[in-house]
């Protein structure tokens, strides 16, 4: 599922730099709540992202183990 997420992640930014996407938002990623322990650290991430223009945290978000 980390793998799949990240994918996500890169997908979104390429879309918003290209301007086909505004900027990331939380309901972007409801498909992968249930996966997700630490919802705080993806909207930290999401801050980030929209306000410096890059986040370095997104390692830093725990999956559900065996998914």
């Amino acid at each position: 599922m980390e793998e799949r997420f990240g994918k996500y992640v890169e997908w979104i930014g390429d879309r918003i730099d290209r301007g086909l996407e505004y900027e990331f938002d939380l309901e972007m990623f409801e498909k992968y709540f249930p996966y997700i322990k630490n919802k705080d650290m993806l909207e930290r991430c999401i801050d980030e992202e929209n306000e410096e223009g890059m986040s370095e945290n997104w390692n830093d978000i725990i999956f559900v183990e065996g998914v």
